[in-house]
């Protein structure tokens, strides 16, 4: 009796065991990778034009987005036509009411995506005391 309960256990054991892995199957990334961009970002309109951002001017628009491949990608913000920033994320502070077109390029070595939009900045909304 004691004889079966020991190879029961011993088999348990074994089954248990034999279920663990440390090996993890992590896909391996290459510069070949097509950059993709995850985060909020505003649909295009129905008519085809771009999203929009809104923001009134006496307040900041933060934006946060993540690329991947994280590794082998670089993000680069253009407003209106100029480099601004390099990151995965960007705060404006906006200084004159008006529409601005907002681009985020993101590269790896060879290849590249990029989103678009267009900021409108308002007039300020009164601040509640």
């Amino acid at each position: 009796m004691k004889r079966i309960l020991f190879i029961c256990t011993l088999l348990v054991s074994l089954f248990a065991m034999s279920g663990c892995s440390d090996d993890i199957d992590t896909p391996v990334l290459t510069t070949d990778e097509y950059p993709r961009i995850l985060g909020r970002w505003p649909d295009k309109q129905e008519d085809g034009t771009l999203g929009k951002f809104s923001i009134p001017l006496n307040q900041v628009l933060n934006i946060n987005v993540q690329y991947t491949p994280a590794e082998l990608c670089e993000g680069t913000w253009y407003l209106d036509g100029r480099e601004i920033h390099k990151g995965v994320g960007w705060t404006y502070v906006p200084s004159t009411i008006g529409t601005f077109h907002l681009e985020l390029i993101v590269k790896t070595p060879t290849k590249e995506t990029s989103r678009e939009a267009t900021i409108e900045v308002t007039e300020p909304t009164e601040e509640a005391e």
